[in-house]
């Protein structure tokens, strides 16, 4: 019974060894998606462009990232006055990844991130042209991710994931969005 105990013992060591072993793999991951805003005074879904790196082998994966999103909107009062409102959202943030094995993989995780927001707001109007811009930021905050990996080719799978951020931990609630995204992945080794 002993040496059937140490025969699994050792079996598992050097499976766990071999995986450790492993090279991380390195993907670059690019998606298009759109941010819908949970605040009570931004009624608006803004596209959004998401770029990251993922560095990891077998189940775990660190994910550094950096998105973008923008919503401009112009409303006119009458013949010659109106106003423009141009919103960009930018965020960095870190996830740690989780993911499952297989041809098609699930992933899951989370992390935290710093958010800005830059505001540019413009009145229209023959006789003033009044602008002012402020910059609300860098704000810490966290987001939380789930998605699917399918391959392609060897190198590159398609990918779809549904993320939820909350913007600034002092207004949890102001600051939430939801996000759906579809990208690529190339896997560099």
């Amino acid at each position: 019974m002993r040496t059937l105990s140490s025969a699994v013992f050792l079996l598992l060591l050097t499976s766990g060894v071999a995986r450790a072993q492993e090279p991380p793999a390195v993907q670059i991951r690019s998606a298009f998606g759109a941010s819908h805003y949970l605040h009570a005074d931004l009624d608006y879904t803004a596209p959004t462009l998401l770029v990251s790196a993922r560095f990891g082998s077998g189940a775990f994966a660190i994910e550094p990232e950096f998105a973008v999103a923008w919503h401009e909107d112009t409303q006119t009062f009458n013949l010659n006055t109106s106003t423009t409102t141009g919103i960009r959202f930018q965020s960095f943030g870190v996830n740690a990844i989780g993911r499952s094995r297989g041809p098609v993989s699930a992933y899951g995780g989370g992390g935290i991130g710093f958010y800005t927001e830059y505001h540019r707001y413009r009145l229209n109007d023959p006789v003033s042209g009044y602008g002012q811009s402020d910059t609300r930021g860098p704000r810490l905050g966290a987001q939380g991710l789930a998605g699917v990996d399918v391959p392609i080719t060897s190198r590159v799978k398609a990918f779809g994931q549904f993320r939820y951020e909350v913007r600034s931990f002092e207004d949890p609630g102001g600051g939430s969005v939801v996000q759906g995204f579809a990208g690529v992945a190339l896997t560099l080794k």
